[in-house]
């Protein structure tokens, strides 16, 4: 009896609580926009992940990453605070926002990558020229390179063809916002 009349008041309690509506924050007064909002979300990943390669610099420097984000972007802790805790309130617009500072981090990585491959080349590229110029200093010229030197003439050349279609797409771009 006891034992029934425990669990009757422990279900009562827990079905009370259960449907209470939870307080979610108000929208702050200095909204932040959403598009803002990825911006400072993004910069923050990148710099979380600068902080956790490179701890031992910001330590050394004495840099306050965190204020440093907030100070480009024109606000303070508090406004952020404000603005993230009511922005996780409203969970489908914070997984859109979290979905588009994924999609940012992504470009950004795909931009590194495609950097460090043209950056590689041009390496391999400067390489393979002080080395045929050493050999051109020692008068001894071989076959291999003359091939060699061909080789890199034809990827210098396509580099200069991509930096070339580059230009072009851009001014191109830029040429037909101007005309809208």
């Amino acid at each position: 009896m006891k034992k029934s009349l425990v669990y009757s008041v422990f279900a009562i309690i827990l079905v009370s609580f259960s449907c209470q509506k939870l307080n979610s924050p108000d929208k702050p007064d200095n909204l932040i926009a959403e598009d803002k909002m990825v911006e400072i979300l993004t910069d923050i990943a990148f710099v979380k992940a600068a902080k956790g390669s490179y701890k031992k610099v910001f330590d050394i420097q004495k840099i306050n990453p965190e204020s440093y984000i907030l100070e480009k972007h024109g606000i303070d802790s508090l406004v952020f605070e404000a603005n993230n805790n009511w922005y996780t309130s409203q969970l489908d617009q914070y997984e859109e926002i979290f979905k588009k500072v994924k999609s940012n981090i992504e470009v950004s990585k795909i931009k590194f990558e495609k950097l460090k491959k043209e950056e590689d080349s041009l390496k391999k590229i400067s390489d393979s020229i002080k080395r045929v110029k050493n050999n051109l200093k020692d008068d001894k010229i071989l076959p291999e390179d003359l091939d060699e030197l061909e080789s890199i003439r034809e990827e210098l050349m396509d580099v200069e063809k991509e930096n070339a279609v580059k230009k072009r797409s851009n001014s191109n771009t830029a040429s037909g916002k101007k005309k809208q």
